[in-house]
């Protein structure tokens, strides 16, 4: 039995990603543009991708990624027809990546896309198993939310650290982990 090795690197694999980042959208095409941009300077020291990933959004979301992915070859769209649900959408971003490692984002320009590096750090340095960007820590915000918005917030936490059986966890609801 003869084996061939061969001594040519593959190219593919100084491109594969690092991190992916899945971003649900549905009727977010004024984002794309923008959040697409602040990605590419908060993310250039690293591998990543993104993967973008639309419930048939009516408002031309759609036209707007091609746009983007036709611009820069890191961001993908998965496309849903027929199927609808934030948590259905992030799992099936996440099914859809190699990466070891995967970051979850709205598309509203709410998150701030600079902590996804210190976050990504974190978990390669396995100092973290998850991490969560978090409305209650010392230096964010919850922006503009009224106070029933801020009520039923603290309410889901609360609950959520009874299901989590006291470990401490201090927004348990944030889109941005």
């Amino acid at each position: 039995m003869e084996q061939i090795i061969s001594k040519k690197p593959v190219a593919a694999q100084a491109s594969v990603p690092e991190l992916a980042v899945v971003i649900p959208t549905f009727n977010e095409r004024e984002n794309i543009a923008p959040l697409a941009a602040k990605l590419r300077a908060a993310l250039s020291d690293i591998k990543w991708e993104v993967v973008f990933v639309d419930d048939d959004s009516t408002d031309g979301t759609v036209q707007e990624l091609e746009k983007t992915w036709r611009q820069d070859p890191r961001f993908r769209c998965i496309r849903r027809v027929g199927r609808r649900g934030l948590s259905s959408a992030v799992i099936e971003g996440i099914q859809s990546t190699f990466t070891p490692l995967v970051a979850v984002m709205d598309a509203d320009l709410q998150h701030d896309e600079t902590l996804l590096v210190p976050m990504f750090e974190l978990l390669r340095q396995n100092q973290a198993d998850l991490v969560i960007g978090s409305r209650y820590a010392a230096d964010a915000g919850t922006g503009a939310w009224d106070e029933r918005r801020l009520k039923i917030s603290r309410f889901a936490t609360r609950l959520s650290q009874i299901v989590l059986k006291g470990r401490r966890l201090t927004d348990p609801m944030s889109g941005f982990f």
